[in-house]
């Protein structure tokens, strides 16, 4: 049952992204692709993997997950729904201060919640990774694929 509401629930959440691309600029600047094609594509597959997903939860109703032992599992898995929540904090902030500085603290904020092992060189490849990617990730869709970030 458990993994039913999951899909259910990650539908409507991929749906109301998907509306919100909607907003975004078309193809501009001699560019084949505007701003919403990628999130659509990584949106479209996410939507895809959980109609699977609930699909399978019907056919295969014996190894489904059930809604029972929840409580233990969110006392064992915590950081989840911390990063979930956390996922939420970054699509508001993108709107306000843009992708890259939103991303920029998701991903410090994440390496700090899932990193258990705290030594020098992880914490300085976490902070590379973490500056470095969204950073290089406007560079290419600014300079190679001619369109920009929202």
């Amino acid at each position: 049952m458990a993994d039913r509401v999951f899909a259910v629930g990650l539908m409507v959440l991929v749906t109301a992204f998907w509306r919100e691309t909607a907003e975004l600029a078309g193809a501009s600047g001699g560019s084949p692709v505007g701003p919403a094609f990628v999130p659509r594509v990584v949106l479209a597959l996410i939507f895809g993997l959980a109609v699977l997903l609930l699909v399978q939860s019907f056919l295969q109703a014996e190894k489904a997950v059930r809604m029972t032992g929840i409580g233990d599992f969110l006392k064992l898995h915590w950081r989840v729904p911390v990063l979930l929540a956390g996922f939420g904090v970054y699509v508001a902030l993108m709107e306000g201060i843009g992708f890259t500085w939103a991303s920029v603290a998701f991903l410090l904020g994440s390496f700090a919640l899932l990193i258990r092992d705290y030594s020098r060189g992880i914490l300085i490849a976490s902070a590379v990774i973490a500056v470095g990617l969204p950073f290089g990730l406007e560079w290419l869709f600014e300079s190679a694929l001619n369109t920009f970030l929202p």
